[in-house]
């Protein structure tokens, strides 16, 4: 689709936005190839979410000490 919209255009370069449901990394990297820039956010497909644990998303990582912190605020080395 994106390489049609940039042919009805009529420009050489062009730079897509899709929301999380689009994200797909053939389509992605087939936008890629043809020079054309996709932003699209992943999708959150957590198992760990799923069943009620905690995700990676819950983790922060701190670069100065090396570790991520829990939702516990406890350290992970």
């Amino acid at each position: 689709m994106a390489k049609q919209a940039r042919t009805a255009i009529g420009s050489e370069s062009l730079t897509v936005i899709a929301d999380r449901g689009y994200f797909k990394g053939e389509e992605i990297l087939a936008c890629q190839e043809a020079g054309i820039v996709a932003i699209v956010p992943k999708t959150n497909k957590s198992a760990a979410k799923a069943e009620g644990r905690f995700d990676k998303a819950n983790f922060i990582y701190d670069a100065s000490t090396n570790e991520y912190r829990c939702p516990a605020k406890q350290r992970l080395v």
